[in-house]
């Protein structure tokens, strides 16, 4: 049979049997700060390493000359970071991060201190400066700020000229109708694909986040350092980021989309009394200390309910690689955190890799504390480039097979050997899935995340999966973000219309042909399938005892990494194409 060939597929939905609820936990995404998620992304910051605190013999994104790198003096720093002396110089920054739109205000700041008796300070986009004089004085710094309305332009450049000599600390430039630092066209896009929980600050970067540091004003905040993790995780910002997105920022954010908040606490930057501050700064009422600090901000409690404890520290987590120590840490932090607010949810951090699997043994023989959630990680692919598996195939041919069994080796060592005895009492956590982290948008990487999710829903009887939050949404699957740009990709459309499930009755669904995978729910008046083609060859489906009242595919051109070309279209007949995805209503 030619691939331009159709196969018929008979599918019976088995409507006799109750089925299990599709919680809502399980469309959660895991926002973290890393490469291109916020700067570039999420962010309505367009200057990178703003506050200059990357680089070695220059200044890392900045091209400068007539200039000091000053790295020993961060008390002069209002963000305790390095700053630059520019003696009659000039720093500039050109990038597709700087992109304006006609008609529409920017905001450009410095803050700087002049040292020569007056400094005059250039700053701007070019056409656009502004200049203004400075005079030597005890002030620790100076502010300065213009508002001017932007015309056209991408890859733009920003630039800051001293005649004099000035100590420049750190610059800006945003549009003036930002989201707290955030941009309003992702916001939509992420409100549009509809999570419903966001993971804060995600898993890596947790370890690098200073919950108190992030609450002062963005300019006071000292940057986080990478640098122990520059393979991976701020790769994209010069190993460092400027905390513009703060835990208020978030909760904000997570209040405009109406998504439940989760939070991931560092075992090596949190001791107990600072994750006791933490939780009463955010669940605390206005009569506790840190929940009055909150108020006096006017926020109301966050009521975060899911927290978790570490990540990953069998790999990152410095002392804490040691079982014993992660277990004593954890049993520490949670007895802290129920200190200060006894509602709260824990998932606790373990692995299931070949090389860790004794220490998941020995973290559990230690542990003390009750917790509510196993965390675990599943990424299918190797490494984000890799396009061969280990036997010689195609990623793509592999793919085609994922979770045809319904097994997950990973899921089968929590469920079969760690927790053999008590598996009946264990709740899993997706909380990072993917094909893989640092992947820009594809056919390939939406096919592999439709049949992921696909397992993730079917999973709750077998594994216990009743959360999941997918990694990440900005610059790796759901949105892409490049300069005025930003576009929902597939795999955000697979995730808006896998929302026609939610708080449906999972039941099972039989078909005549192994080509094709198949998530039915029941509702109070209808039934809704997802439809996955794992092959190439087009199926039409002729679904048993149901008419179609509607049917929206997700059409794949070519399936490769390479590509990103699809179409989404209303079905005009039950059919979905090659290594495509069908969403159906029956009745």
């Amino acid at each position: 049979m030619s691939s331009n060939e159709s196969k018929a597929v008979r599918i019976l939905p088995c409507t006799d049997t109750s089925g299990y609820l599709l919680e809502a936990g399980i469309f959660g995404v895991n926002l973290e700060i890393t490469r291109k998620g916020f700067f570039g992304g999420l962010c309505a910051q367009m200057l990178n390493n703003r506050k200059l605190f990357m680089g070695e013999e220059s200044v890392d994104g900045w091209s400068c000359d007539g200039f000091e790198r000053i790295t020993d003096r961060p008390e002069e720093s209002l963000c305790q970071s390095h700053f630059v002396i520019l003696t009659d110089g000039s720093m500039s920054q050109t990038s597709e991060v700087i992109a304006l739109q006609e008609g529409r205000e920017y905001e450009a700041k410095a803050w700087v201190k002049a040292i020569s008796d007056t400094a005059a300070i250039t700053f701007g986009i070019a056409g656009m400066e502004k200049t203004v004089s400075v005079a030597a004085d005890s002030a620790p710094y100076h502010e300065l700020s213009y508002i001017f309305t932007g015309t056209d332009l991408e890859n733009g450049t920003f630039s800051l000229r001293v005649t004099g000599e000035a100590a420049i600390f750190e610059v800006s430039l945003m549009p003036t109708d930002h989201f707290h630092g955030m941009r309003w066209d992702v916001i939509k896009a992420l409100r549009r694909i509809a999570p419903t929980a966001l993971r804060f600050p995600g898993g890596c970067a947790a370890d690098h986040f200073d919950w108190k540091e992030s609450l002062k004003a963005p300019e006071f905040r000292k940057p986080a350092d990478g640098r122990s993790k520059a393979w991976f995780l701020f790769r994209d910002t010069y190993h460092q980021d400027a905390l513009d997105i703060g835990l208020n920022e978030f909760m904000l954010l997570c209040r405009e989309l109406g998504a439940e908040p989760e939070f991931t606490v560092s075992l090596i930057l949190s001791d107990g009394e600072d994750a006791r501050r933490l939780v009463e700064y955010c669940n605390g009422d206005a009569t506790t200390e840190y929940g009055s600090k909150r108020q006096s901000l006017g926020l109301d409690p966050f009521g975060i309910h899911l927290w978790y404890i570490g990540n990953e520290a069998y790999f990152f987590g410095g002392e804490y690689q040691s079982s014993a120590a992660a277990a004593a840490r954890t049993d520490e932090l949670i007895a802290a955190m129920k200190s200060a607010d006894p509602t709260i949810a824990v998932a606790i951090g373990l692995t299931w890799g070949y090389s860790y699997q004794a220490w998941a043994f020995d973290f559990m023989a230690r542990l003390k504390s009750p917790f509510d959630y196993v965390s675990y990680h599943d990424y299918i692919g190797i490494l984000p480039d890799a396009t061969q598996g280990d036997n010689g195939m195609a990623t793509c041919e592999i793919l085609e097979s994922n979770f045809a069994d319904g097994e997950c080796f990973g899921l089968n060592f929590y469920r079969n050997q760690l927790y053999a005895n008590s598996f009946e009492n264990i709740r899993i956590c997706v909380d990072e899935w993917n094909y893989s982290w640092g992947k820009d948008s594809s056919n390939a990487l939406f096919f592999s995340n439709a049949l992921q999710f696909h397992f993730l829903a079917k999973s709750k009887e077998t594994y216990h999966v009743d959360r999941a939050e997918f990694f990440m949404p900005v610059n790796e699957g759901m949105i892409t973000v490049q300069g005025n740009i930003c576009k929902i990709e597939s795999t955000g459309e697979l995730f808006r219309l896998m929302a026609g499930h939610k708080n449906g009755y999972v039941i099972p669904c039989t078909a005549d042909s192994e080509a094709v995978d198949i998530l039915c729910t029941r509702h109070q008046d209808h039934l809704y399938l997802s439809v996955v083609n794992r092959s190439d060859t087009p199926c039409t489906l002729r679904f048993e005892g149901y008419g179609i009242t509607s049917g929206t595919e997700i059409e794949v051109k070519k399936y490769s990494f390479e590509s990103n070309d699809y179409e989404i279209h209303t079905c005009k007949s039950p059919e979905v194409r090659g290594h495509s995805m069908a969403f159906f209503t029956l009745k």
